[in-house]
């Protein structure tokens, strides 16, 4: 029987293999059902979902231990999505970065326009002709999960921003913003890294480590960057958030050491935007991390460097966008993520063929990377 959202329970066994729009399996058949999977539905936005009527349609329905994915220690994984759903994820993919193509393409000019003053465009011109390119605003559903396939398509400042501004409409949507506030988390967001602008190519693309005058320079970009944007008729707090996103809470950040007190709300959460992103993209210096390891990352520098509110409400929806997604261990295995460990949670249970590997249990073990289901 089909069951809507709002009326699902907690231990009813799905009768069938539970898809985003994207394609994206979010919860197998046969799977009894935990508050984590039932919130992941609904952050995809799924309306009803079939339910076992009985016992026995339950254990007919019962997912076999390697029903998505060969056994271990193999080097890739077998998935049982049906072929129309495959196909209408690859589209999708297709469709995303051509939109992403395009709303990169556009802000770069406008912003180099805008910047060296060949054109009278405004900041919420370019905010809104970005993000309607991308099609994203009320539509956070798929964002973390397409930004994994544009990692590395580029890696410049730009994209970067572009990034950035669709997380935090995104965060703000998960904690419940009016959407003149998303919209403007989504500004903040946008033009948070717009100082970099006048730091050198060659520093920002540096392989190596930088030099004490390098790292220098660079940590100017926030004061540089709002200099920049006190020339343009811009809301305060999308000026403040390009001066404080690396302010800590602790007081720890910079340009000035801010304390909690002190960093503007909307600075706040394109930290965490920032950070996050920037982790899980390819820098000249570093690879792409998988999201677990930026989720361990923020755990292991304390979770008091940041506000509690919005951190906790981006980490614990992160890990539960993930819950059901294939990964590659870093010792080669590959399985998904089956359960999430709220003391831990960049260290989830991962299901490798008939194994559960526990990764709160072997610290020699971590997620290297995101598999898509393609």
């Amino acid at each position: 029987m089909k069951v809507l959202l709002e009326l699902l329970q907690t231990g009813m066994i799905t009768a069938e293999d539970v898809y985003a729009l994207n394609g994206q399996l979010l919860v197998p058949k046969g799977s009894a059902l935990t508050e984590a999977m039932i919130h992941k539905m609904r952050v995809y936005s799924i309306r009803a979902v079939r339910i076992a009527d009985n016992a026995e349609e339950a254990a007919a329905s019962e997912n076999p231990a390697d029903n998505d994915y060969m056994g271990t220690n193999v080097p890739g994984f077998t998935s049982k999505i049906p072929d129309e759903v495959r196909k209408a994820r690859v589209q999708n993919i297709k469709e995303y970065k051509e939109a992403y193509s395009k709303g990169l393409n556009y802000f770069q000019v406008a912003v180099n326009n805008l910047v060296t003053k060949n054109t009278d465009a405004d900041i919420d011109s370019i905010l809104n002709d970005t993000l309607s390119m991308l099609d994203a605003k009320g539509k956070n559903s798929s964002i973390l999960d397409m930004l994994i396939y544009m990692k590395e398509y580029d890696s410049s400042v730009y994209a970067h921003c572009i990034n950035v501004s669709l997380l935090c409409n995104m965060l703000a949507h998960w904690l419940d913003y009016s959407e003149e506030d998303c919209h403007m988390a989504a500004a903040c967001g946008m033009f948070h890294d717009i100082g970099k602008l006048a730091i050198p190519e060659q520093i920002l693309r540096k392989p190596g480590p930088l030099t004490p005058e390098e790292r220098n320079l660079v940590n100017t970009h926030p004061e540089k960057g709002y200099q920049m944007l006190e020339e343009y008729k811009v809301a305060e707090t999308v000026k403040l958030s390009a001066l404080m996103h690396h302010e800590f809470c602790d007081g720890s950040g910079y340009p000035r050491r801010l304390k909690a007190g002190q960093i503007d709300h909307f600075a706040k959460l394109v930290t965490i935007c920032n950070i996050y992103d920037a982790m899980t993209s390819e820098r000249p210096y570093r690879k792409v991390m998988s999201p677990f390891a930026v989720i361990e990352y923020f755990e292991g520098i304390g979770l008091q460097k940041f506000d509690t509110r919005p951190i906790l409400t981006f980490l614990e929806n992160t890990v539960n966008t993930y819950l059901n997604c294939p990964v590659r261990l870093s010792n080669g295995m590959v399985g998904y993520v089956v359960f999430i460990n709220r003391e831990r949670l960049g260290r989830p249970t991962v299901q490798c063929g008939s194994e559960f590997v526990d990764l709160s249990k072997h610290k020699d073990l971590s997620i290297q990377e995101m598999l898509p289901i393609v």
